[in-house]
């Protein structure tokens, strides 16, 4: 059976040497077919070094993709701070697609004062002006909306669904850990990885042939995440979910935002293989 799901690392793999460039081949040669640039403190790579991105993806059969600052809120009613998001989620996008890469993903805000029909609706208005952004300078690359991991966050499994029902450019991205974490779904059992599936599909049909996920394992408390840990933590555990993977034929991506980065991605993969 052809290997339709690949794996990343969340930025350069720890064995590589050189940056961003270095790390697509590097992550071809140590076996992974997919490789996710962190621009979480700013985008500061130029289109000469992201047109070699492209080049260097192509030849080594590696799909790019991107993490917008981290410094984002789309939720956010400061105007200096719109128009910082604004211009970052933009920017990462913009290089991302010259990369040629697919998704850049982001933290969609925090609700902070507003109440979460408010939030979704500033977030809304927000995303839409970088559509139009990008419509005009012609990006081609999805918006990725990462489910958050703290229950003060704007980010939710429903919110990052119905953001996508109502602007399909924007892209749900799972982060497992971050649903485990906030108490949106446990993410524990292979029935549980099952419905979790079941029940995006339902709103988005054929979510599971081109999806965008991260995993790692998690500490969290009442409030939600604090530290993303190994996935020997098994907390959610691996294993039950890439036999779901590999069993229900999803095709798409998991980068790997464990501390142990490409190691820990490539025991993924190796548990994924085993079912597929």
């Amino acid at each position: 059976m052809k290997q339709l799901v690949r794996f990343a690392s969340a930025g350069i793999p720890i064995q590589c040497k050189g940056g961003n460039l270095e790390a697509v081949e590097c992550s071809r040669k140590l076996g992974l077919g997919a490789f996710e640039i962190e621009f979480v403190r700013g985008v500061k790579m130029g289109e000469v070094k992201a047109r070699e991105i492209a080049a260097s993806a192509a030849k080594n059969d590696v799909l790019v993709s991107s993490h917008a600052p981290y410094y984002v809120n789309c939720c956010t009613q400061e105007k200096a701070k719109v128009a910082s998001t604004i211009r970052h989620i933009f920017s990462s996008a913009r290089i991302t697609g010259l990369c040629g890469g697919t998704i850049t993903v982001f933290h969609p805000g925090h609700y902070q004062k507003l109440g979460k029909e408010e939030a979704f609706q500033a977030a809304k208005k927000v995303l839409l002006v970088i559509n139009e952004k990008m419509d005009a300078a012609k990006v081609k690359c999805a918006l990725g909306a990462e489910t958050v991991g703290k229950k003060s966050a704007f980010g939710g499994l429903e919110e990052v669904v119905r953001l996508h029902e109502e602007l399909e450019f924007v892209w749900p991205v799972l982060d497992f850990s971050h649903l485990l974490a906030r108490g949106d779904f446990p993410c524990k059992t292979e029935g549980e990885y099952r419905k979790l599936f079941a029940a995006v599909e339902k709103r988005i049909p054929g979510y599971g042939k081109d999806f965008h996920s991260h995993f790692s394992s998690i500490e969290y408390t009442e409030r939600g995440e604090r530290n993303h840990l190994p996935i020997s933590a098994n907390v959610p555990p691996y294993k039950p979910l890439m036999k779901v993977l590999a069993e229900n034929g999803y095709s798409g991506r998991v980068v790997c935002e464990s501390p142990r980065l490409e190691y820990d991605a490539l025991l993924m993969q190796a548990e994924y293989l085993k079912h597929a």
